[in-house]
């Protein structure tokens, strides 16, 4: 946030001259010019005026090039790094190009040299607290970008449930009344309809539990139960029963280590999220091709792709799924980890699958990754803490 950060706020200078007689004469024709001024005859004082709150900080600093033993470059540089949203100006009766190009390479806003026109100072001062202003309205326009694009999602996320929940409660509903209609014929009711009634509806409710579910995991809430598994296992054991999903035109190829690869995971939650990434890669190669699975451990140090900064650096358990398929263009990248964001007819999906499994990633510990290019297929990795 920038200093002098309310339109009505008073325009606080900060005066640093060893010279009081100088630095009083300039004081007083700022403040005729309606300025707030503090002033200060040394790096300590000028250091103390910046010790308060920011918003009543002084938001341009007019520093003498020599006071006394101490370099003023050095100081306001120094009062730069205290308050970088602080604009220095030198005031020196030393000009020259080197002084000029040392300031400005240091971060200087800006220089004038004794003596000077007041008219100078002041539209050197003017110049100064028009960036704070531009500044200032930058970030309130960046701010309200912010605020509609969280709207935006809320209102996406918002339509998409109540569209899947108005789905099943109106399967729940039409069964119920039907069953109602069938048990008011009394003896002429047909048992099997009202059976057949019952288990649809009783169906629609499992689906909402899994929705809820899914729900959870997007909001990083389902209870999980993590305990150390054989990821590798684990894999192949959802590569067995994705098979027959996968269709007899796609070519399934696993890779895992030959050591034991422990994962500290809930079972459940992990197989689920891996299917539902075997399914994507299946979708986007049209039912034709071949998905590679990989399983692999990896050293995550600082910096490491894929770690963010709550992952602790060490050793995490990385599955891979990769396909050969359409890929995504970065517009649809950019979005794929959104809540209900899907490329796919409604009937095909709700969108909560990525956004399910990245959930799941982030609320054990890990993190999803995916690297896509239109027409040239889709790697998704799920980084995972080891055991």
């Amino acid at each position: 946030m920038s200093l002098d950060a309310t339109p009505d706020a008073p325009s606080r200078v900060l005066i640093v001259d060893d010279d009081p007689d100088f630095a009083a004469s300039l004081a007083l024709l700022l403040e005729m010019e309606g300025y707030d001024i503090t002033v200060a005859h040394d790096g300590a004082g000028a250091h103390a005026a910046l010790a308060g709150p920011l918003a009543c900080g002084p938001a341009v600093a007019l520093v003498d090039i020599r006071l006394g033993h101490e370099d003023g470059v050095a100081l306001a540089t120094a009062l730069i790094g205290a308050r970088p949203e602080l604009l220095a100006v030198m005031v020196t009766a030393y000009a020259s190009v080197p002084t000029a190009i040392r300031a400005l390479q240091a971060g200087i806003y800006d220089y004038v040299c004794k003596p000077f026109e007041p008219a100078e100072l002041l539209a050197i001062l003017a110049r100064c607290f028009d960036r704070h202003r531009l500044a200032r309205e930058r970030e309130q326009a960046e701010e309200l970008l912010r605020r509609a694009r969280r709207l935006e999602a809320i209102g996406r996320l918002s339509a998409g449930i109540a569209h899947d929940f108005n789905n099943l409660l109106a399967v729940v509903g039409g069964n119920l009344k039907l069953l109602r209609d069938e048990l008011a014929r009394g003896g002429e009711a047909d048992g099997a309809l009202m059976r057949e009634l019952v288990a649809d509806a009783l169906a629609a409710v499992e689906e909402g539990t899994a929705a809820n579910r899914q729900l959870l995991a997007v909001g990083r809430a389902q209870p999980l139960l993590p305990r150390t598994i054989d990821l590798a296992q684990a894999v192949e054991h959802a590569a067995a029963i994705a098979r027959p999903a996968l269709g007899p035109r796609i070519a399934l190829e696993l890779s895992r280590p030959a050591a034991p690869c422990p994962a500290k995971v809930d079972p459940r939650p992990f197989e689920a999220s891996l299917l539902n990434l075997l399914i994507n890669a299946r979708d986007a190669l049209g039912g034709t091709g071949r998905i590679r699975l990989g399983v692999a451990r990896a050293d995550l140090g600082a910096g490491a792709p894929g770690r963010l900064e709550d992952m602790p650096a060490g050793a995490y358990a990385v599955v891979t799924v990769e396909d050969e398929g359409c890929g995504m263009t970065p517009e649809v990248l950019e979005k794929a980890l959104n809540p209900f964001f899907s490329t796919k007819p409604a009937e095909s999906g709700s969108g909560l699958g990525l956004a399910t499994v990245y959930g799941f990633a982030r609320q054990s510990g890990g993190n999803l990754l995916i690297e896509s290019a239109a027409g040239c297929g889709t790697r998704v990795t799920l980084v995972l803490p080891a055991a």
